[in-house]
């Protein structure tokens, strides 16, 4: 496995943690948070000749969020956050968005996950642990 963090600048100036998570052995790879930069996101994909499986969102704030759609459409990917944050990713006074961007986010997620959930990524498991408080906000563990 190789989990590597990106310092992702965003549109509000400020960067962003943005990770990315790579199963050697079947090329899977998830990214978690990709708020922006998504070429810099892209060109460690491609680096790594990952094929990326899952976009993870740990909760649905702009700035985690604004690179989602960019990053789908250039690589594929199922989004999947918490199910109790999924009601913010259309919504502006919950993902804060008008205050980062002047752009509006229209986000659907694929799948929506609960505490204990598994996500699996080639040879690796991981457990959702849910952790709500910046907002209902979710974590995941390597089992």
């Amino acid at each position: 496995m190789i989990l590597k963090e990106l310092k992702i600048n965003t549109w509000v100036g400020d960067p962003t943690n943005c990770y990315i998570v790579f199963d050697e052995d079947s090329k899977e790879t998830m990214v978690i948070d990709p708020a922006g930069d998504v070429d810099k996101i892209v060109e460690l994909i491609n680096i790594l000749g990952g094929k990326l499986k899952y976009i993870y969102l740990t909760h649905c704030h702009g700035d985690h969020i604004l690179g989602v759609t960019e990053l789908k459409n250039k690589c594929g990917g199922k989004i999947l956050i918490h199910r109790e944050d999924s009601e913010g990713l259309n919504d502006a006074r919950i993902n804060l968005t008008p205050y980062i961007i002047e752009k509006t986010i229209e986000l659907e997620a694929d799948s929506r996950i609960d505490d204990n959930d598994l996500i699996h990524l080639g040879n690796l498991e991981f457990r959702v642990i849910h952790t709500p408080g910046h907002t209902k906000r979710k974590y995941i563990t390597l089992l």
